[in-house]
């Protein structure tokens, strides 16, 4: 017995095999924003994200897919069908970004529509122009030659201006702020949680990276997966250490949500291109991400 095409066959497992570990972002953004709130909007987080992960995708399935790589007829290297699940993985993640940071002041009916907006145009738009069809090919706009492996830019900064948009409308969460302007702080409701979120998304981080790179079936390939998946788990320890570091240095104490959203920062600040960089460079880029999540969160 003869595998036909074996490099066709393990590309498309990889790429299955990598979409399984990125949804396990779900639970981890659910488990992360719902430590963080307080108890009473608890259920209300977990639903906002169950919501968007089934709506953000079918969008995409209907409408944000097609628009945003042309056809279903472009990939020929793995499964057309596997290549969009690993696709489709990614889109909820831009609205989780934007819904964790307006927790406990969205609505799940307004929250639902912006995430069709973000799963059939927006978000596509952005594939469109870097990964996919790319409709400014050949103007002077066109920005498709930008190197971002997993999204640095076109999914996490596209989340986050969606965020700062959000925030500049909404506001602050009530409570936030005394009557003096300064900043009361709002305790997690459960760190367990938030730790257990925290992990399943650094998990799913390497799916998010290391199936970017595309292909796993050569020597060559394979060595990439794995540069690629070792320099996003040293962001990642990087980020944490510095945040572990400079918030005690800022506060004299330790505070276990900002050593986390510190190893967040870290993965976030090497995704661009963990396939580049040699082993070491992730240490400094990742501790840079950490650091300015200490600096930057009140």
């Amino acid at each position: 017995m003869t595998l036909d095409n074996p490099s066709y066959i393990i590309d498309t497992f990889f790429a299955i095999f990598s979409m399984v570990l990125i949804i396990f972002m779900v639970p981890g953004f659910a488990m992360l924003e719902s430590g963080l709130v307080r108890t009473k909007n608890v259920t209300a987080v977990l639903t906002m994200n169950v919501m968007i992960y089934a709506v953000a995708s079918m969008s995409f399935l209907l409408i944000g897919y097609e628009y945003a790589f042309g056809s279903w007829e472009h990939q020929t290297a793995i499964s057309k069908y596997a290549f969009f699940l690993f696709q489709m993985a990614f889109v909820g993640k831009v609205v989780n970004i934007m819904s964790g940071g307006v927790s406990e002041r969205s609505r799940i009916i307004p929250l639902a529509i912006f995430t069709i907006a973000v799963g059939a145009l927006i978000y596509p738009t952005i594939v469109n122009i870097t990964w996919g069809a790319n409709f400014l090919d050949g103007t002077f706009l066109d920005i498709s030659a930008m190197s971002d492996l997993a999204g640095s830019t076109v999914i996490h900064s596209t989340g986050g201006w969606a965020l700062m948009a959000a925030i500049l409308i909404m506001g602050a969460r009530q409570g936030k702020y005394n009557k003096n302007g300064r900043v009361k702080v709002i305790p997690a409701s459960n760190i367990p949680l938030v730790t257990l979120g925290a992990f399943l998304l650094w998990i799913g981080w390497f799916g998010f990276n290391g199936g970017s790179v595309g292909s796993i079936s050569s020597v060559e390939n394979a060595d990439a997966v794995a540069l690629t998946i070792m320099n996003t788990n040293t962001g990642g320890l990087s980020g944490a250490i510095a945040a572990w570091s400079l918030t005690y240095f800022r506060y004299r104490k330790f505070d276990i949500t900002m050593i986390l959203n510190g190893a967040l920062g870290g993965l976030v600040s090497v995704t661009a291109g963990p396939d580049q960089f040699t082993m070491y460079q992730p240490i400094l880029i990742g501790a840079i991400g950490g650091a300015l999540v200490v600096w930057f969160v009140p």
